[in-house]
């Protein structure tokens, strides 16, 4: 039995905490806040255009049909996510946030240039705008997050470059398309720094559970080595016994010797292996 070497290079650990820090975007969420995300962003969906809905209503020349499709597309989504609530995946909370993404860009694409046209004072692209962080909070995934970001924030810039009358973009969207770029870079920015928290409190709880095992295992060396005291104690007690003794056997004295050596040496092995856990647990 030998002890375990600690790292010979101390270096290394600060240069491989350091390459874990930009694996952020490798970062998993569970199931269940995966999932819920998914439900939230339907949610949205759901309530916001029924809200559109409202809005274009008392608009003469805007359309409620892209937003009432929206609308029903958010509320399946959002029971197909109840139906199957307990038996959560990754993989279709991110299928089902992206069409719910889908859905609203589409809606919102063929109702940006009605609102330019009938709506006076009509601040461009704030739905979409609004899709880039929401995607940033709820999305289930950061690469899934990521495109449904381009998503909102291509989808209005494409738009409005090459589907826009000159005469319409000049008049309500002078300043575009640095406003709705700036909200998409914004919504990356939100989704590192979320997805590196996370990636944060997932590295501090197997740091949690690496010491609740090293303690676990000095408990255990504590345990063997208390153990080990008493038999330690008796064959010592019993070596001095039949040395006094005229009848002792010699061969049985001996392997005696060598069996309060060898738990001598296990003894010292556990010592060391403690200090060695106690250094870990503290670093």
């Amino acid at each position: 039995m030998t002890s375990s070497p600690l790292p010979a290079d101390d270096s290394a650990s600060p240069r491989r905490h350091s390459e874990q820090a930009f694996r952020f975007y490798k970062v998993r969420l569970c199931e269940h806040d995966a999932w819920f995300g998914a439900t939230v962003a339907a949610l949205f969906n759901a309530l916001g255009m029924l809200l559109e809905i409202a809005i274009v209503r008392k608009i003469p020349g805007v359309s409620a049909k892209p937003a009432t499709v929206s609308a029903l597309v958010g509320l399946m989504l959002l029971l197909v996510l109840f139906i199957q609530r307990k038996r959560p995946s990754h993989r279709w909370a991110s299928l089902v946030f992206s069409v719910n993404t889908a859905s609203v860009a589409i809606a919102l694409l063929s109702t940006n240039l009605q609102f330019a046209v009938w709506q006076r004072n009509w601040e461009p692209f704030q739905a979409s705008k609004l899709g880039c962080l929401i995607a940033a909070i709820l999305a289930p995934g950061f690469w899934v997050g990521s495109l449904n970001i381009l998503a909102y924030c291509l989808s209005s810039w494409l738009q409005l470059e090459f589907f826009f009358p000159l005469a319409i973009k000049a008049q309500v969207a002078p300043d575009e398309p640095w406003p709705i770029l700036a909200f998409g870079l914004a919504g990356i920015l939100a989704l590192v720094y979320r997805f590196r928290g996370v990636q944060l409190e997932q590295e501090l709880a197997n740091i949690h559970a690496h010491n609740f095992a090293i303690k676990r295992l000095a408990n255990a060396s504590l345990n063997i080595r208390d153990r080990m005291n008493t038999p330690l104690q008796v064959i010592e007690i019993s070596t001095d016994l039949l040395r006094n003794s005229d009848e002792s056997p010699r061969q049985i004295l001996d392997g005696i010797d060598r069996s309060v050596e060898s738990l001598r040496e296990i003894n010292s092995m556990l010592v060391q292996h403690e200090k060695e856990i106690e250094l870990q647990t503290h670093q």
